[in-house]
């Protein structure tokens, strides 16, 4: 081949690298537990994380790329996180986001802010999703990572708030389980709701294994033997759904404060067991919030999903974010898109303004407080049970927002 032949080769080949580049879609990984008893809280996720996204790239996608979603098995293990993070990087993702378990959230923080600082020209980016632990974007925060959802300590500001007027109930039993989600919020209670109401009489605290108990009778019993007229409970998934069963099946009527009660499963569990206003939830929204905006979401989302999308409100947040900070910045490149994610402002799905704090990355916005009820014929419920939230408080965001302990270090 003459040298004329050669450049001219070489010329069609960085062409051609560069057309597929530009073609080439951005790719953000879920890792997460898409096996074992979790699965079915991941796969609800996933839902609402393809919807969003859907909507972005029907609007040109970020700076007209669209955005292709990957999808990883992390087995509930923090080791297995990992693994599949070097995967997913390896497949070309730029944004890696988890969802269950904060435990998974703090290994691949970990290993992020590794990989990044030895491959410093092909930096990721880690989206949480729906982590509790407020040390992710606290002692643990990172310049690479940002939490799209209110911690255990912003959730129990607001139900300290609400329980301060709340002086019936004076006998409240704690239940959480093992790991480091269900321990830091059974301490933030203790401290917050112990702070906001000291004539609270502790009358019962228990620990269970994360998402391995079959039958919560046992539990239910020492509930109801204790005389507790509220339950503050940080359990979710299949955990949660069985011990208000349990409960209902037990005709416990003591109320229950809740952090996960939206989510999969947890409001077929109340139906059934009748326990009709006795479960409150303590969270980011429901969608029992009156806001036209989150009604016609809901509706949307629900004639196309079948299910609730205002359980996982972190992943419709993450991508409005994304889009916004893109946008903005003019560029999809992982620095010039965490300058522009630092501070970004977005309305969540329930109508409520947020923005993305600079100095520890953690969503900055209202929360509710709801409790389920037997609703009438034609307004929002879940799952298709007949039953869904009716708000009884929106706690400002001013009123959760609290000190944190983040010292991020900045490349």
């Amino acid at each position: 081949m003459t040298m004329t032949k050669t450049i001219f080769a070489s010329v069609i080949a960085l062409a051609s690298a560069s057309a597929a580049f530009a073609d080439e879609t951005f790719k953000f990984a879920m890792i997460d537990p898409f096996s074992g008893p979790a699965a079915v809280v991941t796969e609800r996720i996933e839902k609402v994380l393809r919807y969003s996204v859907d909507q972005v790239n029907a609007n040109g996608g970020l700076n007209g790329q669209q955005i292709e979603i990957l999808t990883f098995d992390n087995k509930m293990s923090p080791q297995e996180t990992a693994i599949q993070a070097q995967k997913a990087i390896d497949q070309g993702a730029r944004i890696l986001q988890t969802s269950v378990s904060s435990s998974n959230t703090f290994a691949l923080v970990d290993f992020v802010n590794k990989y990044n600082r030895r491959n410093p020209d092909h930096q990721v980016i880690v989206f949480d999703g729906a982590s509790h632990d407020p040390a992710i974007t606290g002692e643990k925060c990172s310049y690479y990572s940002f939490s799209w959802v209110l911690d255990a300590d912003a959730k129990t500001a607001g139900l300290a708030t609400y329980l301060k007027d709340r002086t019936d109930i004076t006998k409240v039993y704690l239940l959480n389980a093992e790991g480091s989600s269900g321990q830091t919020t059974r301490q933030s209670v203790i401290d917050k709701v112990g702070a906001s109401r000291p004539d609270i009489e502790w009358v019962g605290d228990d620990t269970h294994p994360l998402q391995k108990i079959t039958d919560f009778t046992p539990y239910i019993a020492k509930i109801k033997a204790s005389g507790a007229q509220a339950v503050i409970t940080s359990d979710w998934g299949a955990d949660l759904a069985l011990v208000l069963k349990a409960a209902g099946e037990a005709g416990l009527e003591a109320e229950w404060y809740t952090y996960f009660s939206t989510g999969p499963g947890a409001p077929t569990a109340m139906a059934q067991s009748g326990l009709n206003g006795l479960v409150y939830s303590v969270f980011d929204g429901d969608a029992g919030i009156q806001n036209e905006g989150l009604h016609a979401h809901e509706a949307a989302f629900r004639a196309k999903m079948g299910i609730s999308a205002s359980a996982f409100p972190g992943d419709s947040s993450a991508i409005r974010a994304l889009s916004l900070a893109a946008a903005k910045a003019g560029s999809n490149d992982v620095d010039p898109l965490i300058a522009s994610l630092e501070g970004i402002e977005f309305e969540t799905i329930y109508g409520a303004p947020a923005h993305s704090s600079p100095q520890n990355h953690q969503i900055v916005t209202q929360m509710a407080v709801s409790r389920f009820i037997d609703v009438p014929e034609g307004t929002l419920d879940e799952e298709g049970t007949g039953w869904g939230w009716e708000n009884v408080a929106i706690i400002p965001a001013e009123a959760i927002a609290l000190p944190n302990e983040c010292e991020m270090k900045r490349p």
